[in-house]
């Protein structure tokens, strides 16, 4: 949240060797949001994980100045993935493009 700067904190650094019983759980999709969205962008492929990105950024720098909320971040991104159109093998010109549409859409849709 504070990048590029990092936050000074007063935690001890985390020390996987006093740890070494660490489990795991499946997330919970309904809850984690975007998560869920990461996953469906990362199995379609092509572009979508570029769409869903810029989406993202896009959401996040909004909510960190007040102009949406914590919940409307997921929103903003699952609303412009079908919005976008789809590219199976993009190019580097195509990922420009799709950001750049994409960021256009997503601020489109908070405002």
């Amino acid at each position: 949240m504070s990048y590029p700067e990092r936050l000074k904190s007063d935690f001890p650094r985390f020390d996987f060797a006093n740890f070494p019983a660490l489990t795991f759980e499946k997330p919970d999709m309904e809850t984690f949001r975007n998560l869920a969205l990461a996953f469906e962008a990362l199995a379609r492929g092509g572009n979508m994980p570029c769409v869903l990105n810029a989406a993202n950024e896009v959401a996040v720098a909004e909510f960190l100045k007040d102009r949406i909320g914590f919940l409307e971040m997921s929103e903003v991104v699952e609303r412009c993935l079908p919005k976008m159109d789809y590219i199976a093998g993009p190019t580097l010109e195509d990922y420009v493009s799709t950001d750049k549409e994409t960021r256009i859409k997503a601020k489109e849709l908070i405002n």
